[in-house]
């Protein structure tokens, strides 16, 4: 009588299991959320890069000469002084008005923590521009600082424009520091130029602040010491994240596709007539 051969084993059978399935939908979700956060950062890298390109521009122009004749359109309107003024060279003469003085929060120098020293510069036609003397000691909480106490008299400054702030909206603000609702505040977060020209200081520019360089006559005194501007060119570390998500993609797809090929190996040394493992 002949002998009936046992079934033939299909061992990739053993990879549509429900427990299987599930490993196999989850494993192209993470890798789907990698390979998607891996091109995010590509296009974050893209528009840096072309935000560098534009501020690299900026920074080559002459400087801009501010109270001498006609202001820019730019200075007072913030969009545009975002996108015209932003990290540009420029001077002023004028006179510094201490007893208008504001704190920027949360600023450190060499590890030390400390505060931002925020001084309107009233120009000849009265309108003010607001210059960042640079760093104090955290002690120094009060305004005017005592211990910073600008020239008296007329004063040239010099230095690198910097775009106005504003408290992030949405989902980051429950992230982020929140000002006041006082209209009067001596310590800030950001440098917010048309709250400041609302609230306290009235006919500020609110197309950009001054990131203070060179002062004549000189600071007397060791307080404030000067902050360096912001490099230029900078790109930040989206590249670097980048290749870790695309990373994380690779090692998940090749990891994987070793797991279902053991898998199978060991399904097919299972004699036939018993169960492989799920």
């Amino acid at each position: 009588m002949p002998v009936t051969p046992p079934p033939r084993r299909e061992p990739w059978r053993v990879l549509l299991t429900p427990r299987w399935i599930f490993g196999h939908l989850l494993a192209l979700t993470l890798v789907t959320v990698f390979i998607i956060c891996g091109f995010w950062q590509v296009s974050r890298l893209a528009e840096v890069r072309e935000e560098n390109a534009v501020q690299l521009a900026q920074s080559q122009l002459e400087p801009l000469h501010i109270g001498d004749g006609p202001l820019l359109p730019a200075l007072n309107d913030a969009a545009a002084g975002a996108t015209e003024l932003d990290l540009r060279r420029a001077e002023a003469t004028g006179v510094f008005e201490p007893e208008l003085e504001l704190l920027l929060r949360s600023r450190s120098w060499n590890g030390q923590p400390g505060w931002h020293v925020l001084t309107p510069l009233r120009l000849q036609d009265g309108q003010r521009l607001l210059v960042n003397r640079g760093w104090v000691p955290y002690e120094h909480d009060t305004v005017p600082v005592g211990a910073a106490t600008p020239p008296a008299g007329p004063v040239t400054v010099s230095g690198i424009l910097q775009a106005t702030q504003v408290p992030p909206s949405g989902f980051a603000a429950a992230f982020a520091p929140q000002e006041r609702d006082d209209e009067q505040l001596d310590a800030v977060w950001y440098v917010d130029l048309e709250r400041f020209r609302a609230g306290q200081i009235p006919g500020l520019l609110p197309g950009a602040w001054l990131l203070l360089q060179e002062l004549e006559p000189e600071q007397a005194g060791e307080l404030p010491r000067l902050v360096q501007p912001p490099a230029v060119g900078d790109e930040g570390p989206h590249l670097g994240y980048a290749i870790q998500w695309f990373s994380f993609a690779a090692v998940g797809i090749i990891g994987y596709w070793f797991l279902m090929r053991r898998v199978l190996r060991d399904a097919a040394a299972v004699p036939a007539g018993q169960k492989p493992a799920a």
